[in-house]
């Protein structure tokens, strides 16, 4: 039987391909073997069944099987859809290149397209909270190291004490992050994105990374966000003389900062006049 099956590279890159083997547990067997990688998803490919056994017991009759597809379709879309809209809502769109999902119908396959999360985000809501809930909200040190990272392009200061030990990131990645009823929101909001940067930070070392290569990562990232921001920052204020011009800068930088996930850079208030009054103190 042939099936496709996707991996990461050490560098963070997704990678495809295909392979033969009898089932999809030699498939996975022989892919460690022969190419030294942990496959992240491996499915048989052309819509074969998936393992040796099920095969062998038999074909399901045409109208079961036509039941069964049109049920199996049925939950993916409604899994697809559901998670677009969600994220669609969560973000205004903000993602990743789009990801391609096929799924086999009884008419055939059909493909659509949805964005990939950004596991980092700006968190709205009180800043004292939030700073706080860094400190306070997550059981182990090495949450509260990725905690720093969460929102893009605001610089934190590292917690005090050495960098969580790979010890320390293994025993975090196996615990999931518990929310308490006492919670704020800016608290939940940060579990959420935590938990979704240890999902990601899984994904690399299944794909052969290292936690040392994550963190590096994560920094980079960090250092070239608060960059881009500092730079918006410096350059608004030098227009800050041509208020007219300053207004239109701080718009169209506002607007480039949101598509990479940055928190926006505030309306000066010499430039109060320009902003357009839509009614809300009315």
């Amino acid at each position: 039987m042939r099936f496709t099956y996707t991996y990461r590279s050490s560098d963070g890159q997704r990678h495809s391909g295909e392979i033969e083997a009898a089932s999809r547990d030699a498939a996975f067997a022989a892919i460690r073997r022969e190419m030294g990688v942990k496959p992240i998803r491996v499915t048989a490919a052309g819509g074969e069944t998936a393992s040796a056994q099920r095969q062998d017991a038999g074909p399901l009759p045409r109208d079961r099987r036509h039941g069964r597809a049109a049920l199996v379709a049925a939950v993916v879309l409604a899994a697809i859809a559901g998670g677009v809209w969600w994220w669609a809502a969560r973000t205004g769109g903000r993602g990743r290149p789009p990801a391609r999902f096929t799924v086999n119908t009884p008419q055939g396959p059909v493909t659509y397209t949805a964005a990939a999360p950004l596991p980092r985000q700006t968190i709205p809501g009180d800043r004292a909270r939030i700073d706080a809930a860094r400190e306070t909200a997550f059981q182990s040190t090495a949450e509260r190291f990725l905690a720093r990272f969460a929102e893009p392009g605001r610089a934190v200061a590292a917690p005090e004490g050495a960098r969580p030990s790979d010890a320390d990131f293994a025993a975090c990645l196996r615990e999931p992050i518990h929310v308490a009823s006492a919670d704020f929101t800016e608290a939940v909001d940060l579990k959420r994105i935590v938990t979704d940067i240890k999902r990601e930070m899984q994904l690399y070392l299944a794909g052969g990374g290292t936690v040392e290569g994550y963190v590096a990562e994560l920094e980079r990232r960090q250092r070239l966000e608060v960059s881009y921001r500092e730079n918006a920052e410096r350059r608004l204020a030098e227009l800050l003389s041509k208020p007219k011009e300053a207004y239109d800068y701080w718009l169209k930088a506002n607007a480039q900062l949101q598509a990479m996930g940055i928190y926006p850079l505030a309306l000066p208030d010499t430039l109060r006049s320009y902003q357009m009054n839509i009614g809300i103190d009315d």
